[in-house]
């Protein structure tokens, strides 16, 4: 390893690996059969560990119409999975949005503080500091 590269942090392993080493691992698992690439990618990508490290920068916090029910359905399923897993970005946008509604909630978001989730341990000193705390 060059003393670039150990200088320098990969946020993305996958990027970080060399373009044709990826070209050559999926053609590899292509060459067998379409259907082959799709199941290696979905065994990979649903590994509990992939949920839990996922981030939700992206994912939209809006809510949306009755009328895209399926959407709705499949995002709460995608976030469940998420908490299921450990996810503290997931577990955190949980226990925020229900804070008020139920002590249970509360216990949750300390516990995300506890897990090292920046935002939640955010929250909570915001919230010590307004009840007094």
């Amino acid at each position: 390893m060059t003393k670039r590269m150990k200088n320098y942090k990969f946020t993305n392993y996958i990027e970080s690996l060399p373009r044709c080493l990826l070209i050559n691992i999926i053609e590899r698992i292509a060459s067998g059969s379409f259907k082959d690439l799709m199941n290696f990618l979905n065994e990979v990508g649903n590994k509990p560990s992939v949920y839990q490290k996922v981030t939700l920068v992206d994912f939209s916090n809006f809510r949306w119409s009755v009328n895209r029910r399926l959407v709705v359905q499949k995002s709460i399923s995608f976030l469940d999975i998420c908490r299921a897993s450990g996810n503290l970005e997931a577990l955190y946008r949980k226990g925020f949005a229900y804070f008020n509604n139920n002590d249970s909630n509360a216990v949750e978001m300390i516990n995300q503080a506890d897990g090292g989730h920046i935002g939640t341990s955010y929250v909570l000193a915001i919230i010590s500091i307004f009840k007094g705390c």
